[in-house]
C-alpha cells in the first residue's frame, strides 16, 4: 500500500507539473523533482563579492568562481610538470588527443586568439612537450605531435587534476555530477558553435 502511494503521489506531481509546464518531458519533470527534493539551504553569499540580481547570473557567477579557484589549484599541482599555464595542459591534451592537428585546429579548439595560441604552442615546443612538422599538401600549414615527454608530463598533470577534481566535487554523487553534465555541455556546445560561426563570417 505504501509503495501505491508513492506511486500515485509520483503521478499526480508529474500532472500538477506537465499542466504547469505543457512542452516539458519526463526528463525535465525528473530534473525539477530531484531539485525539489533537495533540502533548502540559506541564500547564496560570495566571499567579499556582491550577490547577482537574478538565478541565471548566479549561476553564471558560481560556475566562473569555482573554475577559477580550480584552475589555481591545478596550476599549482601542474608545476611539478613543467607547464605555466592551464592553457598550455589543455593545448598539451588536445594534440595528444588529436591526429597531427594544424596549429590554427588547436588554438580554435580553445577559442583563443591567433597570437596568444601562438605563444602557447611556442612555449609548449620549446620545451619540449610538442614538435612542429610541415604538411605535405600545404607548405604554409604547420602540424603538431606530442613528444614521450609531452606524453609522459601530460599523463602525470591527469594524475595532478583528478587530485584536484576530487577535491572539488568529492562530496558529490556521481548521478549528481552526471546530472550536471547532462545540463551544461549541450550549452557549452551551442555556445561554442555560435562563437565558431561568428569567427568565421
Amino acid at each position: 500500500m505504501t509503495y501505491m502511494n508513492k506511486a500515485v503521489e509520483l503521478l499526480n506531481r508529474w500532472a500538477s507539473y506537465e499542466e504547469e509546464n505543457p512542452k516539458a518531458d519526463l526528463v525535465q519533470f525528473c530534473q525539477a523533482y530531484l531539485v525539489s527534493q533537495q533540502p533548502k539551504t540559506s541564500l547564496a553569499t560570495f566571499w567579499q563579492s556582491p550577490v547577482p540580481p537574478n538565478k541565471a547570473s548566479m549561476l553564471i557567477k558560481l560556475i566562473g568562481r569555482i573554475s577559477k579557484l580550480h584552475t589555481l589549484h591545478a596550476l599549482a599541482a601542474f608545476k611539478e610538470c613543467g607547464l605555466n599555464s592551464f592553457d598550455e595542459f589543455l593545448y598539451l591534451s588536445s594534440i595528444a588527443y588529436m591526429t597531427n592537428p594544424k596549429k590554427t585546429d588547436v588554438i580554435t579548439a580553445h577559442f583563443s586568439e591567433l597570437s596568444s595560441g601562438l605563444l602557447i604552442l611556442d612555449r609548449l615546443k620549446k620545451s619540449g612537450l610538442i614538435l612542429e612538422q610541415g604538411d605535405a599538401l600545404d607548405k604554409r600549414t604547420k602540424r603538431l605531435t606530442i613528444t614521450s615527454k609531452g606524453q609522459n608530463q601530460l599523463e602525470i598533470c591527469y594524475q595532478k587534476l583528478n587530485e584536484v577534481n576530487q577535491m572539488y566535487f568529492g562530496n558529490l554523487t556521481e548521478e549528481q555530477v552526471e546530472l550536471g553534465n547532462q545540463l551544461l555541455q549541450p550549452i557549452e556546445a551551442k555556445l561554442a558553435q555560435q562563437w565558431l560561426e561568428a569567427k568565421m563570417k
